[in-house]
């Protein structure tokens, strides 16, 4: 018997085996709470805000539930990165899977740290920008609630890019279907009071990179029509691998009109927590990352783009706005914006104008209401 599920894209039928009992050993948010919250001085909110959390050894996760593509163009590029060597996670590695409950966003009067915004017209590379001894960076994933749950299939947008040049995304994919785990696959739930939609955040560290594909002809709808040719020159294998560490939300999708102070408050919960969740993970993740606890005061690096204004339809500006406000009240030391190109600097100059009025309110409720006054409208799918 199998659990079926449609894909977002196409009518495919993926069908995944009933969840059993796990055949790794995992430890648990038990023993974790304590490792990421080591500080008696933790705030009680974010403490509690932990929802669960699993960390799993690689190697032994790749091997028990290994990648599952579906589409031809997946398996070639997977084959291409066994074809000399068969690919396995570095040994004695492990990856954490945690998942938080929506946080209640609110403005520290005595938060010191002025959050450093920029852009990148680029891609993400995952090249570090900052010193590994002294900073954790983070990567968003542009997510669909159910985490990766289209890897496999025709498709090659952000979510499905991560997870292809991340094999090991794959694996984890595999284990929270097949599984019956703590952690579970949905990055969106429901409140218990209303029933209303509420984010929780997935995030993934110390994840290895070992695929670099260059998707200027092959990316969106267009993968799944490109041929061995295209594929094989945009492949690069990564050697080293490289760490990366990512955060998983989904954006709203699919609005139409100005946008509502319910749905501008779902968009700076769902960033806020995130961001706020990848600042407190910090000193577990960067002893993943280098092996080693650090003593020292360590800097958090997000690195995002326009997030849900692609096939999601959101504005840019909104979404610019949101997430520069979500990384200063999470206390983030910077946000880098990856734009591709220098297409939009008007929205660009007109969010960063915004925002730098927006910060001098002292109420959350207060700068909703202000976003509201903008009347900024929803755009158009890109059906990418």
């Amino acid at each position: 018997m199998a659990t079926r599920s449609h894909s977002r894209f196409t009518d495919d039928v993926f069908c995944t085996p009933v969840p059993t009992a796990a055949e790794i050993n995992i430890k648990t948010v038990d023993t974790l709470r304590d490792e990421i919250f080591f500080s008696s001085n933790s705030n009680e909110q974010f403490r509690a805000g932990l929802h669960t959390a699993e960390e799993i050894k690689s190697r032994e996760l790749y091997e028990k539930y290994p990648p599952n593509f579906k589409h031809e163009n997946k398996i070639f590029i997977f084959d291409l990165l066994n074809k000399e060597h068969k690919y396995s996670p570095s040994e004695h590695k492990s990856i954490l899977i945690t998942r938080w409950k929506p946080f209640v966003p609110f403005i520290e009067t005595t938060n010191s740290i002025q959050t450093k915004v920029s852009y990148h017209k680029d891609v993400f590379n995952y090249e570090p920008i900052g010193d590994k001894e002294t900073t954790v960076e983070w990567y968003l994933n542009f997510a669909n609630n159910d985490l990766f749950g289209y890897y496999g299939g025709r498709l090659l947008a952000q979510d499905e890019l991560q997870v292809l040049e991340c094999i090991e995304l794959a694996a984890l994919r595999e284990y929270l279907v097949q599984t019956t785990n703590t952690v579970g696959s949905h990055t969106v739930g429901s409140s218990a009071d209303n029933s209303k939609s509420v984010p929780t955040p997935i995030l993934i560290s110390n994840v290895e990179r070992v695929i670099d594909l260059n998707t200027k002809h092959i990316y969106g709808n267009a993968f799944a029509d490109a041929n061995k040719k295209q594929l094989t020159e945009a492949f690069r294998a990564v050697h080293p691998p490289q760490l990366v560490n990512l955060i998983a939300i989904e954006a709203p999708s699919h609005g139409e009109g100005p946008y509502t102070y319910d749905q501008i408050h779902f968009i700076l919960s769902t960033s806020y927590t995130g961001f706020k969740a990848a600042q407190i993970l910090a000193n577990k993740t960067h002893s993943m990352n280098n092996h080693q606890s650090s003593s020292k005061t360590l800097r958090t690096i997000i690195h995002t783009g326009w997030w849900g204004c692609g096939a999601y339809g959101n504005n840019r500006q909104m979404m610019l706005i949101t997430q520069m406000l979500a990384a200063q009240w999470a206390q983030i030391d910077e946000i880098i914006f990856h734009t591709q190109t220098d297409e939009h600097q008007d929205d660009i100059k007109q969010a960063d104008n915004i925002f730098k009025k927006l910060i001098k309110v002292k109420k959350v409720e207060e700068v909703i209401d202000e976003i509201v006054k903008l009347n900024l409208r929803w755009e158009k799918s890109n059906n990418t």
